[in-house]
């Protein structure tokens, strides 16, 4: 390896010029650097062995130039300033040229010197002639040249005859806070090579590049993650953007990088942080001038580790955010957080997603790839499991980083972060003292710090009274894995912290550890949940953590199933009888918990969509055969009595089920991943049915449809303005009646007794008769080309239903995720409809379609408007952009979420109010119900969307 640096042989470089070199190397290290250096490249600017994208050299040698002499520590084809290209002494110059000449053309370098340590050339490149050579002179010469050589070589002669070139304008943008965005790049250097991300623009299905949010959001955004996401590496990959974009156009924004935890503990405003920063490397920049330059330029603000200030701050900051916006509207502030604690400023908001193939397989190269001409990708060696786990960059960087030193992949959660605990605490092989000691200090601070931060007095008095010495305080921070701000100190990264809090917990006794699963606090932002179950080598202590679990919430309910400890080798030396108990208890309970705690409104529901009969308690008989790795099992309704779970052969009637565990990718552990493909599907199939619970808008709308799918299928004398007590008359008689899909003409499912629930809920709301509300508002059924009047009114009331009947359900069937549900939270809305009719043949009218926030329910409902084509927002895409911003800021005004904007624009076709659905089937439903099924599966596939499909 080559070290470049200044020494005080090479201050008089001109007087001591070496007479002769023995190879290619020698004429580098004794002739070439020290040239640069006195030249006045400093050692920041010399690039040795810098790559290039083409391969012009000699063969099997990785392309890539000599040296790269750059302008700062931006490493890119706007800075550079020379190529240097070095022979073996004896070797022709001719050959050199054509090679450096390459590569100063593709890295758009001006200027070429060649040398073979007897001979010296400079070539100037010219964009549409023929390079130039404008200066060749024996080596044994330089000296009697030196004023030559300078005039054409020297830093500060190249960096000006650069600015001749529009595309390096990054020189004189660089000039005016050259020293302080220098030093910033510098300081950040380790960021050089973070990768570009995707991030998901939140209530939309807009998925954006991270290298595009600069431009596309001039006000900035907030971006959210989990621990473990990258937001930091982002935050700083945007800033040296931000720097290189100044760097290229003098009239963009200023960068400042703002650690949120370093803002508070300095106690003073965004603006006044911004000016000690700048002041520190461009002395005399007072706050005045940098409050006119925020003025009439702005500044780009990156605030990473929101969620880790304090609470009290959070709400601080957020309305310092809001005010800077708004005084300097030139200014954008891009904030990274938890979601769980992102700060409510009317910003975009984006969810930095998962790492795609190709960003897997960059971040990859530049862990592995040690520039030899051998590297090869060896990402698809990992497990089905694994490689959908690192789609977690941070777990991605533990299974490459367990790689590196093992040679082959981890399978097992803990083992990454075991890994990263070992190198976060930096301690050789072999001081195995050293490093018991540090975790164990490291994990103090972490079990100490699970609500908040904690002093440093007090993180002392617990390593004292642990038997710590004090000095491992200093190790850690030296170390970088503990963090001090002000007098407060914590685990430097928080899903470190969550992994030994988590580990510390599973080594007690484990009757111990089950009385304490019961209480324990279990945040369902953080990694702790997902990684006790990931350590939990106990069958008995994992089933205890299931049911609290599902307290939490869907999405660590999910994550726990992917990351479980594996403890098939436990239940495999089960004999086989026990063996089918415990997997069909485990199997019985994975229904049965999620559905209690996520949708407890259908379960009868449910447990008969699964069992094929009615009935509100479950049982289950089967068997587990492990020698063949077969699961065989019914469940059914249980009787008063009887057992939960059987070990037998499953008989009809019933409907019996089989699983291959191996071709179904499943363990012998796996029984609450088959139990919740079950779920998922039956709570699908009860909102297809239309087996949810509401109020008054719902029981309407569902009744009217239904009366008319009997009056159509069965003959039912119904009509659809008919008195409720005369309906009531009619299906009394059926009331014990089913209606059961058929094979050739429908798929509805529902009982008579749920048309006379829906009466007594319509009796109780004061409603006396059916209200096919689109006739009674002017529809005309026996025309396909309605008033334009209206049409205006059935489409804002049908809008209107949409609404109220969907957070009747929300609200009803589905409390304990109506939160997550994406359509709940802007509600209510004032949709905006255009109308265009299509001309015949087609005939028929399409409506485009948006909304915005309304302020009361009174206002819910829609504006129709009638046109020839498509609004100007659904073919211009910058108005789209702006219609978004405008909406996420009235959402926030309003104290809505401004996380999702479901169905927010599209288009449909407009209803013919027939009862058939758009597929074609006839199902009597009213479009309010149609569309309202649409949107629960839209949101309950969301929901069981991050559950694994197999192990």
């Amino acid at each position: 390896m080559r070290v470049i640096g200044r020494s005080a042989e090479m201050s008089d470089f001109w007087s001591n010029i070496a007479a002769s070199f023995t190879n290619e190397a020698d004429v580098e290290l004794r002739l070439v650097v020290p040239l640069l250096h006195a030249l006045g490249y400093e050692p920041d600017d010399i690039a040795p062995k810098y790559p290039v994208t083409f391969r012009e050299g000699r063969l099997g040698r990785k392309p890539e130039a000599d040296f790269v002499c750059f302008s700062g520590p931006l490493r890119n084809r706007d800075a550079s300033l020379v190529v240097v290209e070095v022979k073996a002494p004896g070797e022709a110059l001719p050959d050199g040229k054509l090679q450096g000449e390459s590569y100063a053309a593709n890295l758009r370098a001006p200027l070429l010197l060649l040398t073979n340590g007897e001979e010296l050339e400079i070539w100037q490149l010219k964009a549409t002639q023929e390079s130039e050579r404008v200066f060749e002179s024996p080596v044994e010469s330089l000296t009697a040249n030196r004023g030559t050589i300078e005039q054409l070589l020297s830093k500060t002669t190249v960096v000006d005859y650069c600015r001749t070139f529009q595309v390096k304008t990054i020189l004189d943008a660089s000039s005016d806070f050259g020293r302080y965005e220098k030093a910033e790049l510098k300081r950040t250097a380790r960021y050089a090579a973070a990768i570009d991300r995707t991030v998901d623009r939140v209530g939309s299905a807009e998925r954006v590049e991270t290298g595009r949010l600069l431009e596309e959001c001039p006000s900035g955004c907030i971006v959210v993650a989990p621990s473990g996401y990258g937001k930091t590496m982002l935050s700083n990959r945007l800033f040296r953007q931000a720097i290189e974009k100044r760097w290229r156009d003098a009239k963009a924004r200023l960068a400042f990088d703002i650690p949120i935890t370093d803002l508070e503990e300095t106690a003073v405003s965004i603006v006044a942080f911004m000016q000690r920063r700048l002041s520190a490397h461009q002395p005399g920049t007072s706050e005045s001038a940098l409050v006119d330059y925020l003025r009439v330029t702005g500044a780009t603000i990156l605030c990473d580790g929101f969620d880790k200030a304090s609470f009290r701050f959070q709400r601080h900051l957020t309305t310092e955010m809001t005010n800077l916006l708004r005084d300097y509207p030139l200014t954008q502030i891009f904030v990274f957080s938890r979601e769980a604690a992102r700060p409510n400023v009317a910003l975009p908001l984006f969810k930095l997603a998962p790492l795609t193939d190709d960003e897997k397989r960059e971040l990859e190269r530049n862990n592995l790839d040690d520039g030899s001409d051998h590297f090869s990708s060896i990402i698809g060696m990992m497990s089905p499991t694994l490689l959908e786990l690192c789609e977690n960059p941070l777990l991605l960087q533990l299974a490459l980083d367990y790689w590196k030193r093992e040679r082959e992949f981890p399978n097992q959660l803990a083992p990454l972060f075991q890994s990263w605990l070992r190198n976060v605490l930096n301690t050789e092989g072999t001081d195995i003292v050293a490093s018991i000691r540090r975790e164990r200090a490291l994990t103090l601070i972490a079990d100490a710090t699970f609500e908040a931060p904690i002093t440093g007095e007090r993180v002392l008095a617990l390593m004292e009274e642990d038997g710590v010495p004090a000095d491992v305080l200093n190790e850690f921070v030296a170390c970088d894995a503990a963090r001090v701000n002000g007098s407060t100190i914590e685990v430097q990264h928080e899903a470190l912290a969550d992994f030994l809090r988590a580990k510390k917990m599973v080594s007690g006794h484990e009757p111990e550890l089950l009385a304490k699963i019961s209480t324990l606090r279990m945040p369902s932002d953080s990694f702790f949940p997902v990684l006790l179950m990931a350590q939990l080598s106990s069958h008995q202590l994992q089933s205890a953590l299931w049911k609290r679990l599902t307290e939490v919430g869907p999405d660590v309910y999910f994550d726990a199933l992917r990351y479980r400890f594996d403890v098939s080798s436990e239940l495999k030396q089960l004999d086989p009888v026990k063996l089918s108990g415990e997997y069909l208890t485990e199997l019985l309970e994975g229904v049965e918990q999620p559905l209690q705690s996520f949708f407890p409104a259908l379960r009868e529901t449910v447990i008969e969509e699964i069992t094929g009969e009615p009935g509100s308690d479950l049982a289950v008989m089967g068997n587990v055969y492990a020698s063949s790795r077969e699961l065989v099992y019914k469940l059914h309704a249980r009787r008063p009595s009887a057992p939960s779970v059987e070990v037998k052969t499953p008989s009809f009637p019933g409907i019996l089920r089989s699983v291959n565990l191996d071709l179904s990718h499943y363990r012998l552990d796996s029984a609450r991943l088959v139990a919740v493909e079950l779920l998922k599907k039956s709570v699908l199939d009860a909102v297809k049915s239309k087996a949810f619970k509401g109020g008054v808008a719902l029981a309407q709308d569902r009744l009217l449809g239904r009366c008319r799918f009997l009056a159509n299928e069965y003959d039912f004398p119904l009509a659809s303005n008919m008195d409720l007590g005369a309906i009531e008359q009619l299906l009394l008689p059926h009331k014990n009646g089913r209606v059961s899909p058929s094979a050739f003409s429908h798929d509805e499912r529902f009982c008579v007794q749920e048309l006379l629930d829906d009466i007594a809920i319509l009796r109780a709301g004061g409603v006396s008769e059916l209200d096919p509300w689109w006739v009674r508002l002017g529809w005309d059924e026996t025309t396909d080309v309605q008033l334009e009047d209206v049409t205006c009114r059935v489409l804002h009331e049908q809008y209107r239903r949409v609404q109220i009947i969907y957070t009747e359900v929300a609200k009803t069937t589905f409390p304990a995720i109506a939160k997550e549900m994406s359509f709940f939270a802007p509600l209510p809305v004032r949709w905006q409809l255009t109308v265009v009719r299509r001309a015949p043949p087609h005939g028929g009218s399409t409506i485009y379609y948006t909304w915005s926030p309304a302020e009361t329910w009174q206002q819910a409902g829609a504006d129709v408007t009638f046109g020839d084509r498509a609004p100007a927002s659904f073919t211009n895409v910058d108005h789209l952009r702006e219609d978004v911003e405008r909406i996420r800021a009235a959402l926030v005004s309003l104290g809505r979420s401004d996380a999702h904007l479901t169905r927010f624009h599209g288009f449909t076709q407009l209803s013919d109010f027939s009862g058939r659905h758009y597929t074609g089937y006839f199902d009597g439903a009213t479009p309010a119900i149609h569309d309202v099924c649409d949107l629960l599966k839209r949101d309950l596939e969301w929901i069981f969307s991050s559950m694994p499909r197999h192990d």
